[in-house]
């Protein structure tokens, strides 16, 4: 046993002290690349954008992209993200270099000495944790402006309060997500219908979730009573359904891939995750599950035509988080909207026959 516990102790160092060594050796290089290329070039600026993750809050901030290229046109921009989220930047045409993320001490050591003319940090002190030093990487912008990981909402929505704790322009537009025509041509292949809708059940925060025996009747419903076929996607399905009609595609695409599928969808069915805002990104009409998140009773997360309520239905419950809404608050819902949007879409279909005809 205490052969046992000091060989834990021994591996713990060895990964602890490794990653510490390797997180300085990446900022060292990092430091030294931006520095001789500044020496061969020292007419061209350099800019860095710090926001490693998550997904939703990386496709919302995607407008900071064209602000900074906007500010700076003939200036390299830089963002610094997690390896597991680069993909939603590598076709993005106004981000010049995507520098991965090897761990939160190497962003922690840019914040405090970096070689970019200007580094804007988007991250909300205290949230990010590097565990090996019990320390987390603070925001010193934020803390001076008291936006804090318990009031920022009250700031405004991601990409406002982002803008805001980096220190650049506040700006209100919509998303873009850049899906290159490789991963159109991979989504036309696969074998499922056209006419789709899609859903996103599960996120890593459970308050935001609906009861699964829910979403098991809600996708009955839909198929029972509508023409779509249902498409979930996500990580993992929970879900047990058994129907020709229902497609599980989690844990079965790229990040991309996924935001694909959404764009062919007509509608997108989900809770307040990166999916919604992959969604509100392509300009699939969305219904939302919202509700109360720990002191937020209410919050916009969205720009947009989310954010202005013309592309998407907020189900939402009062003073109560999304785990607690009833299902025929939510059938009902999506039931009355389906419909309208049926009916105008083959009211318009019709006038344009007879248009043709006459």
């Amino acid at each position: 046993m205490h052969q046992s516990r000091f060989k834990e102790i021994w591996i713990y160092r060895y990964h602890k002290y490794s990653d510490i060594y390797l997180s300085i050796y990446y900022w060292v290089i990092t430091y030294g690349r931006i520095k001789i290329s500044k020496l061969f070039n020292p007419q061209r600026k350099h800019i860095a954008i710090l926001l490693a993750e998550h997904f939703g809050d990386i496709v919302a901030c995607e407008p900071l992209s064209r602000e900074v290229k906007k500010i700076y046109p003939n200036a390299k921009v830089h963002w610094i993200v997690k390896k597991s989220y680069r993909e939603l930047l590598d076709f993005n045409p106004h981000v010049d270099v995507i520098i991965e993320e090897y761990s939160v001490l190497y962003s922690m050591l840019l914040t405090k000495k970096n070689p970019f003319d200007n580094f804007y940090n988007c991250h909300l002190s205290g949230l990010r944790r590097y565990d090996y030093l019990r320390k987390t990487l603070q925001n010193p912008l934020a803390i001076s402006l008291n936006i804090l990981t318990d009031n920022y909402f009250n700031y405004g929505n991601i990409l406002e309060v982002f803008a805001k704790v980096a220190g650049l322009p506040v700006i209100n537009e919509p998303p873009k997500i850049y899906i290159p025509e490789a991963v159109e041509k991979k989504i036309e292949k696969l074998i499922f219908p056209n006419k789709i809708i899609v859903i996103h059940c599960h996120s890593n925060y459970s308050p935001k979730d609906w009861q699964v025996n829910f979403w098991e009747k809600l996708i009955a419903d839909l198929l029972n009573a509508f023409d779509y076929n249902i498409v979930e996607i996500g990580l993992e399905s929970k879900l047990k359904v058994y129907h020709s009609g229902y497609y599980n595609f989690c844990g079965k695409l790229s990040l991309l891939e996924t935001a694909e599928i959404i764009k062919k969808a007509d509608f997108f069915i989900g809770i307040d995750s990166g999916p919604a805002h992959f969604a509100n990104a392509v300009d699939t009409f969305g219904f939302l599950l919202f509700g109360k998140l720990g002191d937020f009773k209410n919050y916009m997360p969205y720009s947009g035509k989310y954010e202005a309520k013309t592309n998407v239905k907020f189900i939402t419950k009062d003073g109560d988080p999304c785990s607690e809404l009833e299902y025929d608050e939510v059938w009902n819902v999506i039931f009355e909207n389906i419909n309208d949007k049926k009916i105008v879409n083959l009211s318009s279909n019709l006038s344009k026959a007879t248009k043709l005809k006459n």
